[in-house]
């Protein structure tokens, strides 16, 4: 089948809307809910692009630049179901840099294992539809790792002792980035979806930070969405994860939000005997699924 001519261009800020449209019609979970998703899309370092057939849009990809760690995220990808196999090559390649520069050194993707499997709607979870992965790997994304996503269902009956609330009042923001950059290796989060979740929860307020003797212990951000709550991010010092603390701490956090479950949709391999204990304290089951975190150096 011959490819159509394709327009290429970045959406301007205020075209959100049609981007909007294309993520709850032309992907699997759409978005998690309008406000969130405009909010990321209205982040200074959020940029969305459109491509386009005759003047009708056939697709567009949201990208995320990590200014941190100097990399970039592919956030979405919408493409209308009869274009993907002619067209969302060029659509997805279209938006990527086209070569090195100081400020990026790599374009990172995230894909589900099992295209079925129930996830959060973007900007909840930036995970792209699993069709997009063979395409990614002709466009030159490789496998970097394997992360992990986390529902915990939570019963009404477990009673819980109470630990004394620690938190912050205000996020500790630079002592949180330097826990991160000393922290994240061990939890097996070294990439660029880590900062993009940090910056995204800074951005909403949801960010909070633990700490002791002026030094950080804890990382988390925490918001409702329905009957669930949400933490975006979980990153401790190790000595406090052992002490148990981080787990008590979180499981309170989500309890006093009176939520029947529980989605963390970023989990690092180092972080698994982490996640065991927060299922335990909060006496709920869980499910557990994978996602292939895939890379493309500039």
């Amino acid at each position: 089948m011959t490819a159509p001519v394709i327009f290429n261009r970045r959406f301007s800020k205020s075209e959100l809307n049609a981007m909007i449209e294309l993520l709850e019609n032309q992907t699997e979970c759409g978005y998690l809910d309008r406000d969130r998703a405009t909010s990321f899309l209205n982040l200074q370092d959020t940029m969305s692009f459109v491509s386009s057939v005759k003047d009708e849009i056939i697709g567009g990809t949201i990208i995320y630049r990590d200014r941190t760690r100097q990399g970039m995220i592919l956030a979405s990808v919408a493409v209308r179901n009869e274009f993907r196999e002619t067209s969302a090559y060029s659509v997805i390649k279209s938006s990527l840099p086209f070569f090195k520069t100081v400020a990026i050194r790599d374009v990172e993707a995230l894909i589900p294992e099992n295209h079925s499997e129930e996830r959060l709607g973007f900007p909840g979870s930036l995970e792209l539809d699993h069709w997009t992965k063979d395409i990614l790997g002709r466009i030159g994304f490789e496998h970097k790792d394997t992360l992990y996503a986390y529902t915990i269902e939570i019963p009404d009956s477990v009673q819980m002792g109470r630990v004394e609330n620690q938190w912050d009042a205000n996020p500790v923001l630079e002592k949180a980035k330097s826990l991160i950059w000393d922290s994240c290796k061990t939890a097996g989060l070294t990439n660029s979806y880590l900062w993009t979740a940090f910056d995204f929860a800074t951005n909403q307020d949801t960010l909070r930070t633990m700490t002791f003797d002026d030094s950080m212990k804890l990382i988390s951000s925490i918001y409702i969405v329905g009957t669930s709550s949400i933490i975006g991010l979980i990153i401790a010092d190790d000595d406090f994860i052992e002490s148990g603390l981080v787990s008590r701490q979180i499981a309170q956090l989500v309890r006093e939000t009176r939520t029947r479950k529980l989605v963390l949709p970023l989990i690092g391999k180092g972080q698994t005997d982490l996640i065991k204990e927060i299922v335990d304290e909060l006496g709920g089951s869980h499910k557990r699924r994978s996602m292939t975190l895939m890379c493309k150096n500039m």
